[in-house]
């Protein structure tokens, strides 16, 4: 993978984020992904504020993830995101969690994202400048 291409960052996994069987709970991962992909685009200078600048808004039309091994309490996670595509209104992300000590991946998830207007709601063509800053890796594995 090229390295400009991919966002990486570390996560300490928390009391909050265990669920009643002892590992990170599914709904948690989802938020992880979802705020993984906001911290990519705030790298680029795509906060919240800017996409609404521009007229739109992102928001999640599927997420795929598949969860191979379970986060423990404590353990530090390594979190990668990459964007595979974007054309017309939709685009897709993928992310990679894995455990920093070993580097074992525990769980890989791709999202299609729609790029839809602010006020409407209907997906929209996503502005040239989007497509202008963040590199995408095709045929990247997960």
């Amino acid at each position: 993978m090229s390295a400009d291409a991919v966002f990486r960052r570390t996560r300490k996994v928390v009391t909050e984020d265990i669920d009643a069987l002892g590992h990170v709970n599914n709904t948690v991962w989802v938020r992880f992904v979802v705020e993984l992909a906001d911290a990519h685009a705030r790298a680029l200078g795509f906060d919240w504020k800017r996409v609404r600048d521009l007229g739109g808004l992102w928001i999640v039309r599927r997420h795929e993830i598949d969860y191979d091994l379970p986060a423990l309490p404590g353990e530090e996670l390594v979190e990668e995101t990459w964007v595979e595509s974007m054309r017309g209104a939709r685009s897709v992300r993928c992310a990679r969690f894995t455990r920093a000590r070993d580097g074992v991946v525990l769980v890989r998830s791709r999202t299609d994202w729609a790029f839809v207007d602010r006020e409407a709601h209907r997906p929209r063509r996503i502005p040239k400048e989007l497509l202008e800053e963040f590199p995408t890796l095709p045929d990247a594995a997960r």
